[in-house]
């Protein structure tokens, strides 16, 4: 999705493994969902608040049905932490932001979320 002006919310599709992942931000001017991933598990809506943004994320990476994927994932706020959403515990990864905040992902998906990353920018 690249780095966006303002992430607005989250919808994370999870059951044992992180299904999916939208993403609805704001950038020059415009709001936009992506959808990234297949149509498996429960949805869980996260609807950011004005001056609320993606401080840290959080997780395990699984071997999953012969893939390794995102198995767990834990998203926190300058207000609130989300999650941890899917069930499966592997190798964990952390990515605390020590300035500024998280203002995108990038990563690999199919049917599952096979890898995430970030982008970062100033507060």
């Amino acid at each position: 999705m690249g780095p966006a002006h303002r992430i607005d919310g989250v919808k994370i599709n999870a059951g044992d493994i992180i299904d999916a992942i939208e993403i609805t931000f704001t950038r020059y001017g415009l709001t936009e969902t992506q959808h990234y991933g297949g149509t498996g598990g429960e949805p869980h809506e996260i609807a950011f608040e004005d001056g609320e943004y993606i401080m840290s994320m959080e997780g395990h990476v699984v071997d999953y049905v012969g893939l390794t994927i995102v198995g767990k994932l834990t998203l926190t706020t300058n207000m609130r932490t989300f999650g941890p959403f899917g069930a499966s515990e592997g190798t964990p990864f952390s990515l605390p932001v020590a300035e500024g905040k998280i203002a995108g992902f990038f990563g690999r998906a199919g049917s599952f979320i096979d890898a995430i990353g970030v982008y970062l920018t100033p507060n």
